[in-house]
């Protein structure tokens, strides 16, 4: 099943599509609000990406910033229109519009439009995949002439397939010890006469495993070398001038979620983690409950853009999916006197191709037999080979609507420093001992733990301003902070000798995730230092 999957991302061949008019929706959306959102070429890239910031454009200092990237998997096309419905949503919402001063929003609707507008699953890059010197000339194609790219099935003793107990149209893999009854291809023949079929199909590079943690080139979809992707590179650089990036999320087609990065698995009893594990189940919650007998959506894999938002730039990071499918459930026999129905309970993949035959029916087409030119007899049909990746279009838009709650309480719910208070403690002789808290007002951490713990990013600075009526006697005049948990405060002391009680104590917060923060009280206004800390 993993080599269908790789064979139906390398299948599709350019074709002509009508004109993308997400860049034209995100430009109409800026001239409406100009104040509150940019739309700028993605730099790097002259394949018409493009990145659309959300914020308020006259404040001009780092602000935390989400981020939201359409899907990386190229078959996964309905990822960019639903972008621009929760752009529209969220700047035409007021309340939250005014609150844009102090958090960012950064939407990247299509990495590679030019891959996307040729219906291509990832970057085209020529492969020599079976060695013979040549490139692309042998992959799935049109048999019967249908004008459909599906399946093909031989009936062979000791296949790799059985039909499903519970659906026959169904076919998965035999388990161990089962013998098959059928080898499964996607429609096509060996066009370079070395008796494989679809074994070098056309080349595509998936954006989506081309990052570098925990890179495999045994990837279905993977590059010979990890980010090598002009695409990928762009993206790379472009987050990574952008530390206050708080959370990263990918807006995928169908599955479950939020479907968040995991990090390192723990070795020890206890889990460095644990802390971040709370801000994710505090997201969780803030999607929602999950629908009962959802199925997941395909696993991310190896080299996941996921992975490496979270353990390369330090920023939570989660699949956000448009539509849940559900398993189908069983009808409750009313009558008393009737025995249960006893079946076999299906996989996981069986569940998945039985709620895609409820959900997208004419994705899947009756067997027919054909006679192919070098198997014999065989069967033509089961599914369309860009099947299975994209919601229905009123799914989508309330996927999007769904999608748009979601960021606007993230985006609440980002760091917000404050000064919570300066207090003093009067030594005599104008010399006093001075202490300033500093207040996180965020429903998440300032950083993750996982960056504070590996020092991703800078660490936040105060400082007290160097000033003749205010002498500095103990104390670094600018001190370090790793780290602000959510509704959590740090301290910072100085010993000083001032002038007289009226005179100003001017702080300064440096921030590479929040801004510079400002702040200045006079010795005679603030309050007594009353308890010491634990």
């Amino acid at each position: 099943m993993r080599r269908l999957l790789l064979l139906a991302a390398l299948a599709l061949a350019p074709c002509l599509c009508a004109q993308d008019d997400v860049r034209r929706g995100f430009d109409q959306l800026a001239q409406a609000h100009p104040t509150h959102l940019k739309v700028e070429k993605l730099p790097g890239l002259d394949n018409g990406a493009f990145s659309a910031s959300i914020r308020d454009h006259a404040v001009s200092v780092n602000l935390p910033c989400v981020l939201l990237v359409g899907s990386l998997y190229g078959r996964e096309r309905t990822a960019a229109e639903a972008c621009l419905q929760v752009a529209r949503e969220i700047l035409e919402d007021k309340a939250l519009r005014d609150r844009l001063s102090s958090c960012e929003l950064v939407i990247i609707p299509c990495l590679a439009p030019d891959a996307r507008a040729a219906r291509l699953h990832g970057v085209a890059l020529p492969f020599d995949d079976d060695r013979d010197g040549k490139t692309d000339e042998d992959g799935p194609s049109d048999l019967n002439g249908d004008g459909v790219i599906s399946q093909l099935r031989v009936k062979r003793k000791g296949g790799r397939y059985v039909a499903s107990a519970n659906d026959p149209r169904i076919l998965i893999e035999a388990a161990a010890g089962q013998s098959g009854e059928w080898d499964l291809y996607w429609e096509g023949k060996d066009d370079d006469g070395d008796g494989r079929i679809n074994e070098d199909a056309r080349g595509t590079i998936t954006l989506a495993n081309d990052w570098s943690i925990r890179w495999s080139d045994q990837q279905p979809g993977a590059n010979r070398l990890m980010m090598q992707l002009v695409e990928t590179r762009a993206l790379a650089e472009f987050l990574m001038r952008r530390p206050s990036l708080v959370a990263g999320f990918q807006l995928r087609g169908v599955g479950v979620g939020p479907e968040f990065a995991e990090g390192p698995r723990a070795t020890g009893k206890e889990d460095p983690l644990e802390r971040d594990k709370k801000v994710v189940a505090a997201l969780k919650k803030m999607w929602g409950e999950e629908e009962r007998g959802a199925l997941k959506g395909e696993a991310e894999g190896a080299g996941n853009l996921l992975d490496w938002l979270y353990e390369s730039q330090g920023a939570l990071a989660a699949n956000l999916f448009l539509h849940t499918l559900t398993t189908a459930r069983e009808k409750e026999d009313e009558g008393e006197d009737k025995p249960p129905v006893k079946r076999e309970k299906p996989g996981e993949e069986e569940q998945r191709q039985a709620a895609w035959l409820a959900y997208s029916p004419g994705d899947y087409l009756e067997w027919k037999t054909f006679k192919h030119p070098q198997l014999g007899e065989v069967e033509i049909g089961g599914w369309r080979i860009d099947a299975r990746c994209n919601p229905a279009e009123a799914d989508v838009q309330a996927g999007a609507s769904r999608v748009a709650g979601f960021l606007k309480a993230v985006l609440g719910a980002t760091p917000r420093l404050e000064v919570s208070k300066v207090e003093v403690e009067n030594k005599g002789d104008n010399l006093y001992r001075v202490r300033l808290s500093l207040h996180n007002a965020g429903l998440l951490d300032y950083r993750t733990k996982f960056s504070a713990d590996k020092r991703i990013h800078l660490p936040l600075f105060t400082s007290l301003s160097d000033a003749k009526e205010v002498e500095l006697l103990s104390g670094t005049r600018r001190q370090k902070h790793e780290n602000v948990e959510a509704d959590g405060t740090v301290t910072f002391e100085w010993f000083v000798r001032v002038k007289d009680s009226a005179t100003q104590l001017k702080f300064e917060v440096e921030s590479d995730r929040t801004g510079k923060l400002s702040h200045s009280v006079a010795v005679k206004d603030c309050p007594a230092i009353t308890t010491e800390d634990e």
